[in-house]
């Protein structure tokens, strides 16, 4: 391998924010502070948790609780003890995975799914806590919380923000820190202001374990990284802003209550950060004003304590009279927050009974991998599969795109690239996986609007705005970039949008923004009849196969894919492969047989007028895979570059076809001389489909840029076309309907 591929195939550095020479001890204090803060709010909070302030008053008097009660020794955990306990854990694991080379989000996984399964073999597998959490965590709602985040649902738990307890210790960099709690909400399924509001308190506990002052923390949430935040920020911010000009000794519960409630995860940090500005440094004062209102008490109050532990001398801080009433699962978090520094010092354990402790849980669930991979792999897996998969695809291929294979040869070796080529230790993604996106958004909020109005069955509106929105992001204005849609909104609406994220330019296509001004300027959308352009170049297929989930019949699939793919690209090639990769996706997604799939795909393309160069290249690709991997410069022989729409689409499915596993259908999808990321993005879409998320190798997946995005919209998009979709007012503001 040449050069330019060792210094950029490196892993992600490890910059933990409990290393630095000399500093090790003096931030362990302040980190473990910020652990029993946190321990003493949740324990204060359950005090008063079903009572409101006035019943409050009544029972403790006009001090409201200020002390914890003895507790029985048999108690179970509450569900923040159980939250912070298992972030803990997989801090831990996740690092030692870092360490060692393998794949640190693969390992954090790993360790929710221990604690969510219900086997003996989990307790086994789990080292010491094996044998202390199993019973105190049993019927837990954090545990049900976590198991359907981890498979694509989303439960409400006000306790999830004590994740950014633990992920407050990934780096130095707040910048760094806000990614990573990013990462870890993907995970665990979180989206929308929990995110926002997961990355806050995590910035403002590093901080104050960095600098001895919480005052910093909210400094760099408010002002320094505000716009870094994800969706919901604008509330988040909003209410820390408030509390800011709230605080001042003496305040009232009444006053505390104007921020809200604390049943959301931006009113819960802005009462919290108002309870600790109001006490200054005494930390029983915190307490006291962070329990005693008339709402979520045990969260505030928790946040609270964290914020003011991680502060000037950490523990220190903390009144010794505290201990007395900590509860012996509370003191087991505590032990398990001991061994945080222990492995992210500059110089971590990894003696015979550090890996009995914490055994590596990534590795051994790779001995059942084939276990795994034999069980069935639902329908959502499948589409998650598809968006994760295009998107890695698309990251593969974007490093590469324009070289030619000798020079892919030449600096990679004699099979081309053989992972991602990382760029500042990611894999960076196209507009190919933007567009994806805001299609997958589009759809969304077309159904949203379906709902409202069942007769509205035309998804093509909804994404041409959400495509002015993409437009949006390319560095045009919004008055610019909207046209009509402009005219009704002074600034582009849902969440999606709010992703920093999506703002990078990334080699968008002439022809999408050239369409896309036209639609600016016009109002006037293109179709399949009424043609802006002779395009068919592949910027309509690569971002299709999010259309498998808008209709059980795939006609209608077919149909709606051509539509939005039309939007740019008017030649028959450039929108037809777009009907025929969606329905193909949408057959994997229901378990039929790739070639099956590419059969029904191939009956409908038939029933539209001049599909014949589409049909040609098809069939080629089809006939190709029955040689089986060919070189790629057969590949460009038979199917061409991947320049075009039908030639993206048959190199990408010919990958699939041609071999047996997604690692190796990507890598043959973009070692050649021709639009490599839109092939691996296509071949991903499929691969996905039929291998399922599962078989994305986990080490690509940890570098994947916006995979936290990729999977958020993903499972949103499943939750809304579910039997059951959201119909909470905050879905309405995330994904508007017209």
């Amino acid at each position: 391998m040449g050069s330019t591929g060792d210094e950029t195939l490196r892993r992600p550095s490890r910059r933990t924010l409990l290393g630095g020479e000399g500093l090790v001890a003096e931030r362990a204090q302040r980190f473990l502070g910020a652990v029993v803060g946190a321990l003493i709010g949740d324990s204060l909070g359950h005090r008063v948790a079903s009572l409101g302030w006035p019943e409050i008053r009544e029972q403790f008097g006009e001090s409201g609780v200020t002390s914890l009660e003895a507790r029985t020794e048999d108690e179970r955990m509450s569900d923040g003890l159980v939250m912070l306990a298992l972030s803990l854990d997989g801090r831990i694991r996740l690092d030692r995975a870092l360490v060692r080379g393998a794949d640190p989000v693969a390992e954090l996984r790993a360790t929710y799914e221990l604690w969510t399964s219900d086997s003996a073999e989990a307790s086994q597998r789990a080292g010491w806590l094996g044998k202390h959490l199993p019973q105190r965590v049993r019927g837990s709602g954090a545990v049900d919380a976590v198991a359907a985040g981890l498979s694509g649902r989303s439960l409400n738990l006000p306790e999830f923000l004590y994740a950014a307890i633990p992920a407050s210790s990934w780096s130095q960099s707040s910048r760094e820190v806000i990614a990573h709690a990013e990462q870890v909400c993907g995970v665990l399924g979180k989206s929308g202001e929990s995110v926002a509001a997961v990355q806050a308190l995590a910035v403002i506990l590093q901080q104050a374990v960095m600098t001895r002052n919480y005052v910093r923390g909210f400094g760099q949430v408010i002002e320094v990284d505000a716009d870094e935040f994800g969706s919901g920020r604008e509330e988040l911010l909003h209410l820390m802003r408030a509390a800011d000009a709230l605080a001042r000794p003496g305040i009232t519960p009444e006053q505390v209550e104007t921020l809200g409630d604390g049943s959301t995860p931006a009113s819960a940090l802005a009462i919290a950060a108002c309870a600790v500005q109001s006490a200054a440094t005494d930390f029983d004062e915190a307490m006291r004003i962070a329990v005693n209102h008339s709402g979520n008490s045990v969260v505030t109050g928790a946040l609270a304590g964290a914020i003011m532990g991680a502060g000037f001398e950490g523990l220190d801080v903390i009144p010794s009279h505290w201990a007395e009433g900590l509860s012996t699962s509370a003191k087991l978090v505590f032990r398990l927050a001991q061994d945080v520094p222990a492995q992210l010092g500059d110089v971590p354990r990894d003696d015979e009974e550090w890996n009995q402790r914490y055994p590596f849980l990534s590795e051994t669930r790779s001995d059942t991998a084939m276990a795994s991979a034999a069980s069935p792999i639902h329908a959502h897996e499948r589409f998650l599969g598809s968006m994760l998969g295009g998107a890695m695809g698309d990251g593969l291929g974007y490093a590469i795109e324009f070289k030619d294979i000798e020079v892919l040869r030449r600096d990679y070796g004699p099979a081309g690239v053989t992972g991602p080529v990382l760029r500042q230790g990611v894999a960076r993604v196209s507009d190919d996986t933007q567009m994806m996106l805001f299609t997958l958004e589009g759809l969304i909020r077309a159904h949203v609007a379906r709902r409202m109005k069942p007769t509205d069955n035309d998804p093509v509106p909804e994404v041409q705005h959400a495509y002015q929105r993409w437009y949006h992001t390319q560095g045009r204005d919004w008055l610019t970039a909207g046209g009509p849609y402009a005219q009704h909104l002074r600034r582009p609406d849902g969440w999606l949008i709010t992703n920093p994220g999506l703002f990078d330019t990334r080699a968008p296509g002439n022809t999408c923004m050239t369409a896309l001004s036209n639609f600016a300027q016009t109002g006037v959308s293109a179709t399949p009849r009424h043609r802006t352009n002779d395009s068919k170049g592949c910027g309509g297929v690569m971002r299709a196969a999010p259309v498998a989930v808008w209709s059980n019949d795939p006609a209608e699939v077919f149909y709606a894919a051509v539509g939005t793919a039309a939007l740019t690209h008017s030649h028959p090639s450039g929108f037809l492969s777009a009907g025929v990769l969606a329905v193909i996706v949408h057959q994997l997604i229901r378990e039929v047989p790739l070639r099956e799939s590419v059969r029904l795909a191939r009956e409908l393309l038939t029933r539209w007028r001049e599909h014949e160069e589409q049909l040609q290249i098809l069939d080629k690709a089809v006939a190709l895979a029955e040689r089986g991997v060919v070189s790629p410069e057969e590949i460009a022989q038979e199917l061409g570059g991947g320049w075009v729409g039908e030639e993206a689409l048959a190199i990408g499915l010919y990958a699939v076809l041609a071999t047996d596993d997604l690692r190796d259908a990507l890598l043959l999808s973009v070692n050649h001389s021709g639009d490599s990321d839109s092939t691996g993005m296509v071949c991903g879409n499929i691969g996905g489909a039929l291998h399922g998320a599962r078989a994305i190798p986990a080490d690509w997946l940890g570098t994947l840029e916006l995979r936290g995005l990729v999977e958020t919209v993903a499972k949103d998009a499943l939750a809304e076309f579910s039997p059951g979709p959201p119909t909470d007012p905050g879905w309405a503001q995330r994904y508007p309907a017209w």
